[in-house]
């Protein structure tokens, strides 16, 4: 997976929040044809940083996607469940999803946090051409 800083939705963003939506710290505009992803598939790839702490509440990873940039009336793509945090440990993806085809000009991505304040967490966030999938294999083994 390649990345680029233009690309970057967020980056090593805090989650610390009541609930309600944290707004990635960037918005991409994909210029005034606003054809992102036809043709070829782009991916939103989101991973935890530091791991997110606050019992009772959840995390859902959601993108909006509007014709100005202040969002004034998203359409939105939830990309992950409401996730406890149990499943949003150190380093772990959570998004790994193709981009919509037939998005707006203005591309954002929110992390929805509802039931409880988390009280610690970050996210790393991409737009990319394919996604980390690789799998860990533990080391030691023989080769015949």
């Amino acid at each position: 997976m390649i990345l680029d800083t233009q690309e970057t939705f967020s980056l090593g963003q805090s989650l610390i929040s009541a609930t309600g939506d944290v707004v990635s710290t960037n918005i991409y505009d994909t210029g005034s044809s606003a054809d992102i992803g036809i043709g070829e598939p782009l991916f939103v790839y989101a991973r935890i940083g530091t791991a997110v702490v606050g019992s009772g509440a959840t995390v859902q990873v959601v993108l909006q996607t509007d014709d100005n940039s202040a969002f004034s009336s998203p359409r939105e793509f939830p990309l992950s469940g409401a996730l406890a945090p149990a499943a949003l440990t150190a380093n772990t993806a959570i998004v790994r999803a193709r981009l919509p085809i037939g998005l707006e000009r203005y591309i954002r991505l929110v992390y929805r946090i509802a039931g409880a304040s988390v009280t610690a967490g970050t996210v790393d966030a991409y737009m990319a051409l394919d996604v980390q999938a690789n799998n860990a294999y533990p080391s030691g083994f023989v080769v015949a």
